[in-house]
């Protein structure tokens, strides 16, 4: 067989604004079809840098107004690390919330809701054949491979997957990139689908990772529970707790619902929740601390929602209690 020789394109694309329709405009352009609703355009900033060969990318990228945005399926794997800011997504029973250092899948053919903050992070892009192309070799699963959680499923594997992108960003953005021949291309489109697939929780892990739907021990449940406890400031879905406690997304609730009379996505909101109560007790709000900046550390990104579920559980509007 002959092998193609010839170069490929690595492109470049870079570009800022303090207009927010246009960053809008732009961000439209380049991750597809999102409804945004912007805050305050005071001091706004935005830039986008890219660097693209074949079906991979890799954007720093700058975002300083307070938005939300609701946005259709996604055609790629994207992987963010957050290096400044906050960003919060939820999609059915996906709920992540990232802090700087964070890193997070969001999976392709969800609809998700987005919100951040003065946003700084970096965005890895990779074409969902890659992901199956690994899953057809590993052969654990049946079907297409979907991705069931946004962590990966462990700090080791967190690392392994850092310094993967690591090497992938040296290669991607270096003068006269190796990536511009077609065997690099392929061959790093490979490393970056099979990291892909032993780092972060999907179907097919199904054997070995996430068990079938059975009877779950309530020391497995009590894992759970201070899985979520520990990691309550960390972006976590059902997934991520099920793997934690050793035990499917399926059964992990119905134990929960059992246990907790609650379900595991439920006790970790009540668990933010009381977070955000003991921080508006202990901070002074002559710091310039105010009730929206408490409750979006702890996930919750709408402040009239937030004020509604604190006062069914504390009898009193949050701000009284930072006020006091």
């Amino acid at each position: 067989m002959k092998v193609d020789t010839g170069r490929l394109p690595v492109e470049q694309f870079e570009f800022g604004t303090s207009d927010p329709a246009l960053a809008e405009s732009v961000t439209k352009e380049m991750y597809g079809e999102c409804r945004q609703n912007g805050g305050s355009a005071e001091e706004f900033t935005f830039g986008i840098r890219r660097t693209s060969a074949g079906g991979m990318s890799l954007d720093h990228l700058v975002h300083t107004m307070d938005t939300s945005a609701d946005c259709g399926v996604l055609d790629d794997l994207m992987f963010v690390f957050l290096t400044g800011g906050s960003l919060s997504v939820t999609s059915r029973d996906l709920e992540a919330r990232l802090t700087v250092g964070d890193t997070a899948l969001y999976p392709a053919g969800v609809p998700i809701r987005i919100s951040w903050d003065r946003l700084r992070a970096e965005i890895l892009s990779v074409p969902v054949p890659a992901a199956e192309r690994a899953a057809a070799e590993y052969g654990d699963g049946d079907g297409p491979v979907r991705f069931v959680g946004t962590l990966p499923v462990s700090p080791a594997m967190d690392r392994f997957w850092r310094s993967t992108v690591g090497f992938v960003t040296h290669q991607l953005e270096t003068p006269d990139s190796p990536l511009s021949a077609p065997l690099v291309q392929a061959q790093t489109l490979n490393l970056l689908g099979a990291a892909a697939v032993r780092v972060f929780p999907n179907t097919t892990m199904t054997a070995d990772y996430l068990p079938g739907p059975g009877q779950v021990s309530p020391a497995a449940v009590r894992r759970a529970a201070e899985f979520i406890e520990a990691h309550a400031d960390r972006p976590l879905t059902s997934a991520d707790i099920a793997a934690a406690a050793s035990a499917s997304p399926q059964a992990l609730q119905a134990a929960f619902v059992r246990h907790h009379d609650t379900t595991p996505l439920e006790y970790l909101r009540r668990v933010r929740l009381e977070r955000a109560h003991r921080d508006l007790q202990i901070t002074d709000p002559t710091t310039g601390a105010t009730v929206a900046s408490i409750a979006t550390r702890w996930g919750f990104s709408k402040p009239a929602t937030f004020a509604e579920h604190y006062h069914d559980v504390y009898g009193q509007p949050p701000g009284h209690t930072l006020r006091a």
